[in-house]
């Protein structure tokens, strides 16, 4: 059974699930070998699903502006997709941010992605405008939600 928990940005499972994230991606997007996505706001909190002592999944929460956040940082190992995990981490990253006072989060992914996009659609996402720094790329898409 799953555990999806807060943990620090420095924590050795998070990082080594951002860096399967970040690998995929370079895959998936046909990107340079050594891109590494931008650093968070020091302010960003994350979250670790764990199965014992394996992790599985994770997602970043960063504060944008007053009342927004955004989802970042999403990911569920490959061999767990398409069980209910993202959908628990997109969850538990919502009350996340509301915990911290924000009244929306948004999120950028991209049209390579569709399973994505179908989660968040699921999850009550609703596309928006590509916001910065995403409003020239072609292959992303943009999504928003209001906390209630």
């Amino acid at each position: 059974m799953a555990t999806v928990a807060e943990c620090p940005a420095d924590d050795g499972l998070l990082l080594a699930l951002m860096t399967a994230m970040t690998a995929e991606l370079v895959v998936v997007y046909d990107l340079p070998p050594d891109a590494r996505p931008r650093p968070l706001d020091p302010a960003s909190r994350y979250l670790l699903a764990r199965d014992g002592e394996r992790a599985i999944g994770c997602c970043a929460v960063e504060p944008v502006g007053p009342g927004l956040y955004e989802l970042k940082r999403m990911f569920v190992a490959p061999d767990l997709r398409g069980t209910g995990l993202s959908g628990e981490l997109v969850a538990e990253s919502e009350r996340l941010a509301r915990r911290s006072g924000g009244i929306r989060l948004r999120l950028e992914t991209g049209v390579r992605q569709p399973a994505a996009m179908r989660l968040y659609e699921r999850a009550g996402y609703r596309r928006v405008p590509n916001f910065p720094p995403h409003e020239s790329d072609p292959e992303s898409v943009c999504y928003e939600k209001e906390l209630g």
